[in-house]
């Protein structure tokens, strides 16, 4: 999941426009701590903005430490400015 949403955050630039938005909305919330990093992974999911994953590349949840969580959300932030 984590390395999903680093891997849209790194091809972010390629996706149409509208896409783009979406993601960065969705991304904002998350980085602003208005939702968590499940309900932020779904709704790009549902909004088909990230692939869903392939059946055999499902793995158990693998939990984020604080400080990973925080490398992610200033990823996005800075992506975002």
């Amino acid at each position: 999941m984590h390395k999903q949403i680093e891997r849209a955050l790194e091809n972010i630039s390629s996706s149409s426009l509208p896409k783009q938005e979406k993601m960065k909305a969705i991304l904002k919330r998350y980085s602003d701590g208005e939702m968590g990093l499940d309900e932020a992974y779904y709704e790009l999911l549902e909004d088909e903005l990230i692939p869903m994953p392939q059946r055999c590349a499902v793995s158990a949840k693998i939990p984020l430490t604080e400080l990973d969580e925080i490398r992610l959300k200033e990823k996005i932030r800075g992506i975002l400015a």
